[in-house]
C-alpha cells in the first residue's frame, strides 16, 4: 500500500487530464503544509472495502468514485475471477445514480477486455435481482454499481461470489490486496462500447431472468391461502424512491393479485438526483412523507417504499383511526419472522432463521419458542449469505428467514442478498391473511417478549473523525466495564469481536465461525445489549440498543406503557454509552 503523498503523486501525471493534474498538485501542497481538507483526504487516502465493497462520494483523486478507482476495483476483481475460474463470467446491474451507467459499462469492458463473459442489465435493476441473475447464468460473480441510500453525490461498486452473495473470507482479503497492488492507473484499461471485445463478450440480461425469478417465487412457500378477491382489493401505495424498484415491484404484485397498486408519480422515475427527498432512505420517516400522503388520499390499507438499488424496505401501516404507524426494521423482520415460524410445515426439516449481531433479539426468541435453529452473525448481509451456503449443503436443512435491523430481509432461499421484492410479497401476504398488523404485532410480544430498539450514529468525516472513531472503541475495549451500570441495568457481559475476547457472563462461543470485527457488544442485566461498531461503507460511527422490557407484558393494554419505559431506558443507556466511549 503507497504511503499517502505517493498516492497524490500518483494523479499529477499521465493517464490523467491537465485539470486533474493540477488539482492533485494543490493538494500534495496543501499535505506538505499539514493542512486537513477534502481535497487532500480524495487524494491521499484510498477508498476502502467495507461491508459492501466500495462507496464514496464521486469526483477526482484515490478517495472518491470515478472511472479510474472504479475501473482499478473492476480490474482487481475480474482478474481474480478470471485466475480462479475455468470460463469465467460476471453479471452486471446498475441503479439511478450519477454515472451509474458509465460505471458498469466501464467494467463491462474491463471484463470483456480481460477475456470474461458477460451478462449486464439493459436498464436500472434491483441489486436482488442481481443476486439471482449470478445463480441463473452460474456466474463466476457479479458487481452492481450502487451507494444504496446515500445521498445523491455518492456512488458504490458492490461485488459478489458465484453464490449470489457478497464477498467473504478468504476471497475477499485476496481481491483487495489484487486491487491495492494496481498502482499504475495507466493499466486500467478504458474500453468503448464500440471495442471488438466489447461487442463479443457483453450481451444483455433478457426478460426471462425476472419471469424465471417470479416462478421461483410463486414456489417459495410464502403465500397465505387468502382469497384472490381479498388481494385484490388491498390497497397499496408505493414509491421506488427515484430508484430501480419501480417497474419490477409493480409487475410482481401485479402477478401474484395485488391489483390496487399506485406507484408515487412523483417518485416512480429513476432519477439519480433524488429531488423529492434529503436522504432516499425507507428509514427515515421523511423520505416517506408522499407515500403517507397519497396513502391517506386512496384509504389504502398499506405504504411501501425501497431504497434506490431496491434491496431495503420500509412499510407503514394503516391504524384504525386512519392515521398510518411506521414500523422499524426490526419489527417488519419480526413480523415475518414470526409468521414464517409460526407455519413452518415439515416436522422433519431443521430450518433456520439467521440475524445479525444488532439485529433484535426478539427473533431469537420466536426461533427458539418455535424450535427453530438461530445464528447471529456480522452486521452486513453477505455473513447471512454465507450461513445460507452452510444451510443448504446440509440434508433436510431448510433456511427459513435472514435479517436485519437496518431495513433488510431474505425469506427465500434463492437470493443471496437482502430483497425488497420477496420481501415486499411476504409482507403483503401477512396483511392481506391478518388483517391488523399492529394487533398481529402486540400478539408477538405478548407470545416471546417485549423489545425495543433503538440506533444512534455520530458521522464523523475525514482523517480525523477515522482517528476518533478508531479511539472511542479503543477506549471501550481497554476500559473494565464489567459491574458498570449503564441505563439503569447492570454490564454482565462483554463481547469483543475484533480480539473475540468475552468477558463476565459474555459467551465465546459467539465468535464460532466469525471473522474478526471492530465490534464491542455490551450486555446488560434482563436481556439487553448495546453495541458499537464503526460503518463500513460511511463515515460513521453507531451504537445499536436492544433492551427486553423487565416486566414481560400480558396484556395488550399493558404495552404501551412499558413501550414508554423501555425508550427512557435506552435513551439514557445510549448517553451512558457514548460518554464512556468519549463521544458526548
Amino acid at each position: 500500500m503507497l504511503k499517502p503523498e505517493d498516492n497524490i503523486l500518483s494523479w499529477t501525471k499521465s493517464p490523467f487530464s491537465s485539470e486533474i493534474q493540477n488539482e492533485a498538485k494543490k493538494a500534495y501542497e496543501d499535505w506538505q503544509k499539514g493542512v486537513s481538507s477534502e481535497l487532500v483526504d480524495a487524494y491521499a487516502t484510498p477508498l476502502t472495502f467495507g461491508t459492501g465493497g466500495i462507496r464514496g462520494k464521486i469526483g477526482n483523486g484515490i478517495g472518491k468514485m470515478n472511472l479510474y478507482t472504479v475501473g482499478r476495483a473492476a480490474l482487481g476483481f475480474i482478474s481474480y475471477l478470471r485466475d480462479t475460474q475455468k470460463n469465467a463470467s460476471i453479471v452486471i446491474a446498475y441503479d439511478s445514480r450519477r454515472l451509474s451507467k458509465e460505471f458498469a459499462e466501464l467494467s463491462a469492458g474491463i471484463a470483456a477486455k480481460l477475456g470474461v463473459k458477460v451478462f449486464i442489465f439493459p436498464k436500472v435493476t434491483p441489486t436482488p435481482l442481481l443476486s439471482y441473475a449470478i445463480r441463473y447464468y452460474k456466474a463466476s460473480g457479479g458487481i452492481v454499481i450502487t451507494a444504496s441510500h446515500n445521498p445523491p453525490e455518492y456512488n458504490g461498486f458492490k461485488a459478489y461470489l458465484s453464490d449470489g452473495g457478497q464477498l467473504v473470507p478468504p476471497d475477499d482479503s485476496l481481491i483487495i490486496r489484487r486491487i491495492s497492488d494496481l498502482q499504475n492507473w495507466s493499466q486500467i484499461p478504458l474500453v468503448k462500447k464500440t471495442d471488438k471485445d466489447y461487442k463479443k463478450l457483453v450481451k444483455p440480461v433478457g426478460p426471462v431472468v425476472f419471469k424465471t425469478y417470479l416462478k421461483e417465487l410463486k414456489q417459495a412457500g410464502i403465500l397465505s391461502s387468502v382469497k384472490p378477491k381479498t388481494r385484490q382489493d388491498l390497497g397499496i401505495v408505493y414509491s421506488p424512491l427515484h430508484g430501480t424498484g419501480g417497474d419490477y415491484m409493480k409487475e410482481m404484485l401485479n402477478f401474484f393479485g395485488y391489483k390496487s397498486v399506485f406507484l408515487v408519480p412523483e417518485q416512480k422515475k429513476p432519477d439519480g438526483e433524488f429531488p423529492t427527498v434529503k436522504y432516499p432512505n425507507p428509514e427515515e420517516k421523511e423520505a416517506l412523507a408522499l407515500c403517507e400522503f397519497y396513502a391517506k388520499k386512496k384509504k389504502a390499507a398499506t405504504f411501501i417504499a425501497t431504497d434506490p438499488d431496491a434491496d431495503r424496505l420500509g412499510v407503514g401501516v394503516r391504524r384504525k383511526d386512519g392515521e398510518y404507524e411506521y414500523l422499524n426494521g426490526n419489527q417488519i423482520g419480526s413480523i415475518m419472522a414470526a409468521y414464517l415460524s409460526e407455519r413452518k410445515k415439515s416436522k422433519n426439516k431443521t430450518y433456520h432463521l439467521v440475524k445479525t449481531i444488532v439485529t433484535t433479539d426478539l427473533q431469537e426468541a420466536i426461533a427458539k419458542k418455535n424450535g427453530i435453529k438461530i445464528k447471529n452473525v456480522l452486521t452486513g448481509f453477505k455473513y447471512i449469505a454465507e450461513e445460507m451456503k452452510q444451510i443448504e449443503s446440509k440434508k433436510n436443512n431448510i433456511f427459513l428467514f435472514g435479517g436485519e435491523e437496518s431495513y433488510g430481509y431474505l425469506p427465500v432461499p434463492f437470493v443471496r442478498d437482502k430483497d425488497s421484492l420477496s420481501s415486499a410479497l411476504l409482507f403483503v401476504e401477512i396483511l392481506a391473511e391478518k388483517g391488523d398488523l399492529l394487533s398481529y404485532l402486540e400478539s408477538i410480544y405478548l407470545k416471546y417478549g417485549l423489545y425495543r430498539e433503538s440506533l444512534y450514529s455520530l458521522t464523523l468525516e475525514g482523517s480525523q473523525g477515522q482517528d476518533k472513531i478508531k479511539k472511542s472503541i479503543e477506549t471501550l475495549r481497554t476500559d473494565n466495564l464489567i459491574g458498570k451500570v449503564i441505563g439503569g441495568r447492570k454490564v454482565v457481559g462483554v463481547l469483543d469481536y475484533e480480539i473475540q475476547k468475552a468477558q463476565g457472563k459474555g459467551k465465546a462461543s459467539a465468535f464460532k465461525g466469525m471473522p474478526k470485527s471492530n465490534v464491542i457488544q455490551v450486555e446488560l442485566e434482563g436481556n439487553a445489549k448495546l453495541t458499537i461498531r464503526p460503518s463500513g461503507t460511511e463515515p460513521k460511527v453507531k451504537v445499536y440498543s436492544s433492551f427486553a422490557s423487565l416486566k414481560k407484558p400480558k396484556k395488550q393494554n399493558e404495552i404501551e406503557a412499558l413501550w414508554e419505559t423501555l425508550g427512557k431506558e435506552i435513551s439514557q443507556a445510549e448517553t451512558e454509552f457514548l460518554q464512556l466511549a468519549g463521544l458526548k
